[in-house]
């Protein structure tokens, strides 16, 4: 794939993302076919929507008219628990790693393309499906399906979605293509246990590995469009805007915390800020300043004089000062879209975090040598009583430890960062943590994951078994600790962001006496433990473990799963409930998060799940073929 012309591999990057959402969120079915060819594994024979509404052995045959798409793999995928049939394998896990970097759509009969000449792999497709009771016509054609948008639009006409939702997510798409094609443009330089973190931040190249929308960037208006290298996300400018207090919702000592940053921003201006009395001065993120002259008529934004050259995390919203704030950060409210959420801070969240932060986090079960809450002192957001408007003029002051971690004598490195690859002058292909840990054999990944895997499990387990508290420890929330100096051992975690918590009222209060004190029906809010584990599997298991057990070569060979297992059962009492929920014998599917189902109903705070097969079950492809086994 590295081969490609940038434009094609960001437009597979998206397809096979999507794709891989629409398979595993059983959106559509998708039947594995074993394909007698050097050139791929198998076939990935994915059905329309309306083949997909009955299971394969009540449709008698499937026609060129039933495909939506074809896709030659490379590795065998996971499939559905009982989802054998005569015309192939049901799967259950698609992922963009089962690939090759093809996509085709069969056309009955040859119109244009009759003349053009089939390649071997294209042969031995046709030959496969017509073989195995296929019924694709007399003259069957494949032809690529080059974009993501196309993929979509197919598949959009033959189900029951709206116009104007429809043609939202195709530009979602084509945006992703867009920045991503960039990316591979103009890919970052690779970084090194040398770098800083805000570096490792910073070296993103595709970002998440499944979520279709993984590079979008949709700038809301009044900001006007933004296009690929015309502005530098990752370094903005920080302004200042005042707004009155009346108007404003403080929690903790905000003003304190916000006051050096308003100072310096001072400082550069080289003038006098004018506050008008019982007005709060706020940060603000430079392109937020049209939203805040848009929606809130009483504030006050001033000149662009008035502002601090800044750093973004990740989540590009997130800033780093690291001269003028020493152990604190911001996390300032930005109307940019990006995967499927808009980056705004809502009023629920600015309420939540420093409580959190000082009455619960203080009371939980946790080994604080190995992991590290980073906690909200102080947020601000506007009362406007429509929260859709309030959410965006918004600030939160969190704790920022890696700003003094190199003189401890770590390295504070974000986790997506670790499994990105495609960076400038590095070899292709090889993911950071390879790279960087010298992991140059498959003993060496092996015992790597298994200490990481252990110390992962040490950190993030206990609130959840004891306390009903789970964080959501995804790649990019949660920041690895190494030691500088080698053999660079893996010293414990900081976890950031409690927008995506799952707590559990009753245990948190049962184990700890603490009461949860958050807006009623907030998102973080468990009805049930289930409900607290199901977040954890999501965050945990399938979104943070494989995507390192992918890229560490452990997956399809079944070794990583065995360490996950392995540790886990130490981690886990067997009398537990969660022993049971995970990794019972019946447990072949756990609830996963749908990012499509989500995103085609409108929603992202609050999550979708469906059936999932049980990673935790997984043993390797050569047993796969026979389904998943424990």
């Amino acid at each position: 794939m590295h081969a490609l012309p940038s434009p094609e591999r960001a437009a597979f990057a998206t397809s096979s993302r999507l794709l891989s959402c629409l398979v595993t969120e059983s959106l559509v079915r998708a039947l594995y076919v074993p394909l007698n060819s050097t050139e791929a594994k198998g076939l990935c024979v994915v059905l329309s929507g309306g083949a997909s509404a009955s299971a394969p052995a009540n449709h008698p045959a499937y026609t060129a008219a039933d495909i939506l798409a074809i896709v030659p793999l490379q590795h065998v995928p996971i499939f559905k628990p009982g989802g054998d049939n005569s015309r192939g394998k049901e799967i259950g896990l698609l992922d963009p790693s089962d690939m090759l970097p093809f996509v085709f759509e069969v056309r009955g009969e040859r119109k244009g393309e009759e003349h053009a000449e089939l390649s071997a792999l294209q042969t031995a497709i046709l030959s496969t499906l017509s073989a195995s009771g296929w019924v694709l016509g007399e003259s069957p054609a494949l032809v690529s399906l080059d974009s993501p948008v196309e993929l979509w639009n197919k598949y959009a006409h033959g189900i029951d979605i709206e116009p104007v939702l429809s043609d939202s997510i195709a530009e979602e798409l084509a945006s992703s293509v867009l920045w991503q094609t960039y990316s591979y443009d103009h890919p970052p330089l690779p970084p090194s246990l040398e770098s800083p973190s805000v570096d490792w931040e910073q070296s993103i190249v595709e970002g998440h590995p499944t979520h279709p929308m993984h590079k979008m960037r949709q700038f809301l208006s009044p900001i006007p469009p933004i296009t690929p290298g015309s502005y530098d996300l990752y370094n903005p400018r920080i302004r200042l805007a005042a707004v009155p207090r009346k108007d404003l919702d403080i929690t903790g000592n905000f003003e304190e915390h916000a006051k050096a940053v308003v100072e310096a921003a001072t400082e550069n201006a080289k003038a006098t800020l004018h506050v008008p009395p019982d007005f709060v001065v706020i940060p603000i993120h430079e392109i937020q300043a049209h939203h805040i002259q848009d929606k809130f008529k009483d504030a006050i934004v001033y000149p662009e004089e008035f502002s601090v050259a800044a750093k973004a995390q990740q989540s590009i919203r997130s800033i780093v000062l690291p001269d003028i704030l020493e152990d604190t950060h911001l996390k300032l409210g930005v109307g940019l879209k990006l995967t499927s959420a808009v980056r705004t801070i809502s009023p629920a969240s600015a309420y939540l975090g420093p409580r959190f932060s000082s009455q619960v986090v203080p009371a939980l079960t946790m080994d604080h040598s190995i992991l590290t809450v980073a906690k909200e002192l102080g947020s601000v957001v506007h009362k406007n009583p429509d929260s859709e408007i309030a959410k965006h003029c918004s600030a939160i002051v969190r704790e920022y430890h890696e700003n003094g971690c190199q003189e401890r004598g770590e390295r504070a490195i974000v986790c997506t960062s670790l499994v990105e690859s495609g960076h400038a002058g590095a070899p292709a292909g090889v993911p950071s943590v390879v790279r960087i840990f010298g992991l140059d054999t498959e003993a060496k990944r092996v015992e790597w994951l298994d200490k990481f895997v252990q110390k992962y499990f040490a950190a993030f387990l206990p609130p959840m078994l004891e306390n009903g508290v789970a964080f959501e420890a995804h790649p990019q929330n949660t920041i690895a600790r190494f030691s500088l100096t080698a053999p660079h051992e893996l010293l414990g975690f900081i976890v950031r962001d409690f927008g995506g918590l799952r707590v559990h009222p009753p245990t948190l209060h049962a184990s700890t006496g603490v009461t949860l004190d958050a807006a009623s029906g907030h998102s973080i809010i468990a009805d049930t433990l289930d409900d607290v584990y199901t977040r954890m599997y999501h965050t945990m298991i399938h979104n943070h473990l494989q995507q390192l057990v992918r890229v560490l070569g452990l997956h399809y060979n079944g070794q990583g799963w065995d360490v996950i297992r392995k540790r886990l059962r130490e981690a886990i009492p067997a009398d537990h409930a969660l022993a049971q929920a995970w990794l019972g014998g019946e447990a072949t599917t756990l609830p996963g998060k749908c990012f499509m189902r989500m995103r085609m109903v409108g929603m992202y705070r609050h999550h979708l799940h469906g059936p999932f097969p049980n990673l935790l079950h997984y043993t390797g492809t050569n047993e796969a073929e026979e389904g998943l086994k424990n």
